[in-house]
């Protein structure tokens, strides 16, 4: 997902310098590792700017798909890249853009661990979030998000079968350009 207008960031941090490359190339280079057959990013307010790098190399060759309606908040811009997908797949990860402390492994010990489960999420702070793997089950839900709470409803909803995978990288996102800085001064966490 990068689909977000970035106001804490006040500019595109999607395409700010993380560790020598673009923040979204870190999360780009992760999901090329994982088993899975494809890899989308749902793009809105810096659609644009993303299209433009991907077509000069500064970005990797990537789907962007562009949310017309991103400005309804993230659950909007989950349920537009379902319908994307749903006829494609047998399960939809979601990922944060600017999750950039995850590490390929964990994306794929979560694919992994879905198994029968409904949904497998990452557990960090003491709560659920994102990266989750959903099952096709439950696309008919995800095409429900609205707003700005995306999925976690049904991360915390006692009545679907969720597993959860201990990831405190994924309790790191970037913000605001303090937080790209202090990420950037402590160097990479994984090559």
């Amino acid at each position: 997902m990068a689909a977000g207008e970035s106001k804490r960031f006040n500019g595109c941090k999607q395409l700010a310098n993380l560790h020598g490359k673009p923040l979204i190339q870190h999360v780009l280079d992760k999901s090329a590792r994982l088993s899975a057959a494809r890899c989308i990013v749902v793009t809105g307010r810096w659609h644009e700017a993303l299209d433009r790098a991907r077509t000069e190399g500064t970005i990797p060759a990537c789907d962007l798909i562009f949310n017309p309606e991103w400005i309804r908040g993230l659950g909007n811009s989950i349920s537009f890249g379902v319908t994307q997908l749903a006829d494609q797949c047998d399960g939809i990860l979601i990922l944060l853009a600017d999750q950039v402390e995850i590490d390929a492994s964990e994306l794929q010990a979560l694919i992994d661990k879905l198994g029968n489960h409904q949904i497998a999420c990452a557990k960090y702070n003491g709560t659920r979030g994102v990266p989750a793997l959903f099952c096709k089950e439950l696309f008919p839900e995800l095409l429900l998000m609205k707003g700005e709470r995306g999925a976690k409803a049904l991360l915390t909803n006692a009545q679907l079968d969720v597993v959860e995978l201990e990831m405190p990288s994924a309790a790191i996102d970037i913000d605001t350009r303090s937080q790209l800085d202090a990420v950037n001064q402590k160097g990479p966490r994984f090559a």
